[in-house]
């Protein structure tokens, strides 16, 4: 399980987000303040798990703190389980298990049972229940379930990435790649900077589709750059990839999300 401190090294990790990392910090701060009371024998009452309501387009991050929340709410002693449960309100309802059932709202799927489902789940005081969507999906499930909003205590605005933090999100990956990862052993070259990148990400997309996908993009944008790059070289045992397959990942990827999202 991971430790307070190890908490704050995700939160000072995270890519943009600022707002939300000043309000992940303030509950890091009462966590401390709580634990040093605990230490002089001040009686401390755990807080009770509370809900949330996560405004934001795809890919901003939203899973991401969740998870941190889990793990804060679980030292804090208001979960009995720092677990994230990942549902939709499309087939069978998944429940939190006593960590934080993050709903993700989908005006496609929005369903009155489904709703009273989690309503359920949220007056058990058990489980966390965070909805996330975009403003218009999350509008419409208040609408179509009037006893909602009323549960939620807290809501957080999660903003599109802009051009220069999609390029860091695209170096923290690499530089942090996972055993599974598919560019394991793929590096970027010199001139792949935060800058340069960016303004590759500027000129080879565009911002409606960065909008719709934001941090989404990233996984896509790689694995065209490794394809770019294999190509290029072709037998040759080279593993670092360009700025100019960076570039045309980007443009590749973007064509292919276009297809699929018929923009």
């Amino acid at each position: 399980m991971s430790t307070l401190d190890d908490v704050k090294r995700e939160i000072s990790s995270i890519v943009g987000l600022h707002k939300i990392k000043i309000q992940l910090e303030k509950i890091v701060e009462k966590i401390i303040s709580a634990e040093n009371d605990a230490s002089y024998s001040f009686r401390v009452v755990p807080p009770k798990p509370f809900h949330m309501v996560f405004v934001g387009n795809t890919g901003t991050g939203k899973s991401t703190v969740a998870r941190i929340l889990g793990k804060l709410f679980y030292l804090s002693g208001a979960l009995p389980s720092y677990d994230v449960i990942e549902t939709g309100l499309r087939g069978k309802m998944k429940t939190g298990d006593g960590g934080i059932l993050l709903v993700d709202i989908d005006e496609r799927d929005l369903d009155s049972n489904k709703l009273e489902e989690i309503i359920s789940v949220m007056d058990e005081e058990e489980t966390s229940v965070i909805f996330a969507g975009n403003r218009m999906a999350l509008n419409q499930s208040m609408k179509l379930n009037k006893e909602l909003y009323k549960r939620f205590s807290a809501s957080l605005l999660f903003d599109d990435f802009t051009c220069e933090e999609l390029a860091m999100i695209i170096e923290k990956k690499m530089n942090d790649q996972g055993e599974d990862s598919p560019l394991r052993g793929f590096e970027l070259d010199a001139s792949c900077n935060t800058d340069n990148i960016a303004k590759v990400i500027a000129e080879e997309s565009f911002e409606e589709l960065r909008s719709q996908l934001n941090a989404y993009l990233v996984d896509q944008i790689l694995l065209e750059a490794k394809t770019c790059l294999e190509k290029r070289v072709g037998s040759k045992p080279e593993t670092t990839i360009s700025l100019k397959d960076l570039g045309m990942g980007i443009g590749n990827a973007t064509q292919i999300y276009k297809k699929l999202l018929c923009m």
